[in-house]
Order: C-alpha cells, then structure tokens, then sequence
C-alpha cells in the first residue's frame, strides 16, 4: 500500500467511481448526484494543490502495481499492461468555523476506502488517513481537526477517532491539532 498526492491526470477517474460506488447510494434522494460534477470539483482540487499545498489536501492509497494481459478481439494474449488499484483516498480542507469561535477548523470532506478490504486493512488505512489528516494540518496552523460521517454505518469510523483522542458526537469527531500531534499512530 502506498500513499500519494492526488494526481488530476491519473487519479480522478478512480477517486470518482469508487465514491460513486461505494458510497453514492448514501445520498440518493436527498441531492441528485452528478459525476461529471464530482470530476470537475476534484479535477479542480487536485489541480489547486499542486500549486497550494495550504488549501485542500487529496492524497489516494494504491495496491502494489499487478501485471495484467491485454487481449486482443479474439481473446488471444497480446502483451500486458500494469494496474494499481486504487485502495482508499481522503480529501481535506480549510476554512471552516462554528458559530461561536473564531478558531479555525479542517473538515475531512471525505475518507473513503475500498469496502472490500479486510476489516484490518480497513482500519489501517482510517488511522493512516486520520494522520494525515492531523500532520496537514499542523503543517498549515489549523488549530482544529473535525472528521464527519454521513453513512448509516458509522459507529466504527467513529470508535476509531475517540480511540486516537478525538471527541465524538454523534456522527462528529474533533479535536484540537497540538492534541491530535500527541496520539499520531506509531510505525
């Protein structure tokens, strides 16, 4: 498993059909989805942190590279070409407040990983997100890290955050970044 920035030439795509996929059905009748929408908003992103890295972060975790053969139209072998599936990704920003702070805080839009994984791999790669989560945003001086779920099933995401030290409500997990510093996983 591998982590890296989002890369708008070759990553979106993926990043697209596995939040579409996986997770889509979570929003049907409430907002009507679009992944010509969701593929500009990322292509965007993706694009932005190339040249700033304080505004959003977009990193995507992918399989060890496999060797797959290309068929030709008779189904014969004609060469072969490499695939990294990709496994999870996780999209960060800036920028938000609450009503009765002027603190500001990183909001997680997204931590979405391949529901196929082993359970373990699952929870490897939520802890791999949540650093990276906490390391960006110390990185830019947000003082608060906040990480939200809308699925039906989020209990264990957010066990996971009160066991690193967030504070969870609900479907509503945060913490303060110096905080969060302190409980990073360890390799």
């Amino acid at each position: 498993m591998e982590w890296s920035l989002a890369d708008p030439r070759f990553d979106v795509d993926d990043i697209v059909e596995m939040a579409d996929t996986f997770f889509g059905h979570e929003a049907d009748g409430i907002v009507t989805r679009s992944r010509a929408v969701f593929r500009h908003r990322v292509t965007v992103a993706c694009t932005e942190q190339l040249f700033n890295k304080s505004r959003e972060f977009i990193a995507v975790c992918r399989d060890e590279p496999k060797t797959l053969p290309m068929y030709d139209m008779n189904g014969m072998v004609m060469g072969s070409h490499s695939v990294q599936p990709l496994l999870g990704f996780c999209w960060f920003d800036r920028g938000g407040y609450t009503t009765y702070s002027n603190e500001e805080i990183s909001n997680a839009k997204f931590h979405h990983l391949d529901l196929s994984l082993s359970v373990r791999n699952r929870v490897r790669l939520v802890n791999e997100m949540i650093d990276q989560h906490i390391l960006w945003a110390h990185t830019w001086r947000v003082p608060i890290v906040c990480s939200t779920s809308i699925r039906s099933e989020h209990d264990g995401f957010m066990r996971i955050h009160a066991k690193r030290g967030f504070t969870v409500n609900g479907s509503y997990a945060w913490i303060r970044t110096d905080k969060g510093m302190e409980c990073l996983t360890k390799k």
